[in-house]
């Protein structure tokens, strides 16, 4: 119940509201106007004639950032156009609350995602909603304390190769492909990073011979290849110390061009991004148990 006196009657008046933030929300307003309940209850109104949608606080929050990533904003148009938009994107932002977002996840797992994509999209859902707040569409956020499906596995997902193992693979691969598997393995960079490199980024007279890495192909929302900042930003010298691996670069043909070349060479067999991505990604991901 909030309670006050009409400047207009000078008598007492009460009303009752549902929640504590409708409360709160009405006091400030009589509070800032004279104690008029009139102006008050124009303000309120107004006030939820503009509240967004879901949906529309959602796509400000992918068009806010002032140096977004291209496939980044792709990326995040997709969720918000799949998995939000039809399922709660119609809902007033100030009325989002936690039995929406527990009906939400529940859809989501019908429809058979995993729990890694439907953490993914709650983590959109949840940072836009911190814009929500910082713009004071709502005083907190909803999706605090959601619970969502475990992403963890009763398997390990630790599996690693053996030097065996990786030499099998190696002995099988056409010979162009070798001296770049074997960065990648070696050095722990992603695909995007080494196909993108230039001569000058490569300086194998320095002890121990080294590579920056500041740079990495990505995709636009167009689905257009262009090189870009690698994913952290930040510009970095990896310290390659296998001597076995920086003599292979003397020996071979220009080695930084051929792989260069591989990332070009790929795409025109007719790899996609993903499969690449899931190739190398296995090479690189899963180190050798013993590489001495």
């Amino acid at each position: 119940m909030v309670r006050w006196r009409d400047p207009g009657t000078r008598k007492n008046q009460g009303l009752t509201v549902a929640t504590q933030a409708a409360a709160e929300t009405l006091k400030r307003l009589l509070d800032a106007n004279g104690q008029s309940f009139a102006i008050a209850q124009q303000a309120i109104l107004s006030n939820q004639a503009t509240v967004p949608t879901v949906a529309e606080v959602v796509q400000g929050h992918i068009d806010l950032p002032i140096r977004p990533s291209s496939g980044t904003t792709r990326t995040y148009q997709v969720m918000l156009d799949l998995h939000i938009r039809n399922v709660i994107g119609h809902i007033p932002v100030d009325k989002l609350d936690y039995r929406h977002l527990n009906h939400w996840a529940k859809s989501m797992m019908a429809k058979g995602k995993s729990p890694k994509t439907i953490h993914n999209v709650h983590g959109l859902i949840s940072a836009a909603m911190n814009t929500a707040e910082m713009l004071r569409y709502i005083p907190r956020n909803p999706c605090r304390g959601v619970q969502l499906p475990s992403i963890d596995k009763a398997e390990d997902e630790a599996m690693f190769l053996t030097r065996s193992e990786y030499n099998m693979i190696l002995e099988v691969m056409g010979e162009r492909y070798k001296t770049f598997t074997n960065f990648l393995v070696m050095t722990g960079t992603r695909f995007g990073e080494p196909t993108a490199l230039k001569v000058a980024d490569v300086d194998l007279l320095s002890k121990p011979p080294t590579v920056r890495i500041n740079k990495a192909w990505k995709r636009d929302g167009e689905s257009q290849y262009y090189i870009g900042a690698t994913k952290t930003g930040a510009g970095s010298g990896l310290s390659v110390s296998t001597v076995g691996w920086s003599n292979s670069w003397y020996r071979s043909r220009p080695a930084v061009l051929a792989m260069n070349s591989c990332f070009r060479h790929l795409r025109a067999s007719g790899l996609s991004t993903s499969s690449i991505g899931t190739t190398t990604g296995f090479l690189r991901s899963k180190r050798l148990r013993h590489m001495g």
